[in-house]
């Protein structure tokens, strides 16, 4: 069960809201909501999803550019983007508006512009981008946030999250336009989403050692921490991460609601004859992150935090440098 969870995932929604009228505050809350239904079914399956999502042309052009990733109606790389990714409100007009999907695991965004009223409202046309690309960075082929070199993997999920929805609100603010061909002149959306796909990729060939021979050990210490973290009880967390908690971090994990906590899912590893790093959330709540390491003492240590706090956890970090 673990196996075929692991390799099918590597493989609340944060809502930018700048104080809108009454009407336009109700259509964002729509259109995130709409957008959490579809990324809740894309999950499973990406491909009906967004068949049924998107309008005609746009539906289209979705199946065309995605096609390379799917091995029958299953594409390991999109499931694990859409499970990973928190969900951007933008600009919203009464029959227009701009949703996007982000995961700073895979640091991609598919930018939708949507079309229609209400519960009608389906995607006109998108846009699939690479982080760097989307915040006007240097693509970082597969270093950042797959295989961090120059920090810890949590400042490296910091930065990408905090860096593009500042982007996001620049590009889209609730009162701007609902319009992304300023973005599609620049970009090329097949190189970018090949970018995309090795990146993804890389992410699933890191949940495959792990599940080889030379690193049992490392998989039965992930499902051990992870077993702790869905129980979530003090005496077990000590026991595991070791009996103090300086900075109250076993102590914290009591305000993540239990609903979220008991349905965490691994997500990330990286594991090497030395030490391992497991990274896990819940679906349900991706802005919630989880991570594990295990030293080659077999010493556990646990951090976790909030997405949504990325940008005064990076300033915290930046500070005590």
């Amino acid at each position: 069960m673990f196996r075929k969870l692991l390799l099918a995932m590597l493989f609340l929604p944060l809502l930018r809201a700048e104080e809108p009228a009454p009407k336009k505050d109700y259509t964002m809350l729509e259109s995130s909501g709409q957008a959490l239904i579809v990324r809740s079914a894309a999950i499973g399956d990406p491909k009906a999803a967004f068949a049924g999502w998107f309008l005609p042309e746009a539906a289209a052009d979705f199946a065309k550019l995605t096609a390379c990733v799917f091995d029958g109606d299953r594409s390991y790389e999109l499931s694990d983007f859409f499970n990973t990714s928190i969900i951007l409100a933008g600009a919203q007009r009464e029959e227009s508006g701009i949703t996007a999907f982000y995961s700073p695991w895979q640091d991609a965004i598919l930018l939708v512009r949507t079309e229609g009223k209400e519960i009608a409202r389906r995607g006109a046309e998108f846009l699939f981008l690479t982080g760097e690309t989307f915040r006007g960075e240097t693509y970082q082929e597969l270093r950042s946030v797959v295989t961090p070199e120059q920090e810890p993997l949590s400042v490296a999920l910091w930065k990408a999250y905090a860096g593009t929805v500042a982007r996001f609100t620049e590009l889209f603010p609730v009162e701007g336009a609902p319009d992304l061909s300023a973005l599609k002149k620049k970009a090329d959306q097949e190189a970018e989403f090949q970018n995309i796909r090795l990146r993804a990729a890389a992410r699933t060939l890191l949940a495959k050692k792990l599940m080889t021979e030379p690193y049992h050990v490392a998989l039965a210490n992930c499902l051990l921490s992870l077993r702790a973290l869905q129980n979530g009880k003090e005496a077990v967390l000590k026991k595991l991460f070791g009996p103090e908690d300086p900075v109250g971090v076993i102590a914290a994990l009591g305000k993540v609601p239990e609903a979220i906590r008991q349905h965490i899912e691994p997500v990330y590893s990286l594991v090497s004859a030395e030490a391992a790093l497991f990274g896990s959330l819940n679906p349900g709540a991706p802005r919630f992150v989880f991570l594990v390491s295990v030293d080659k003492d077999n010493r556990f240590t646990l951090e976790w935090f909030d997405l949504n706090e990325s940008e005064t956890l990076l300033k915290a970090w930046e500070a005590a440098k």
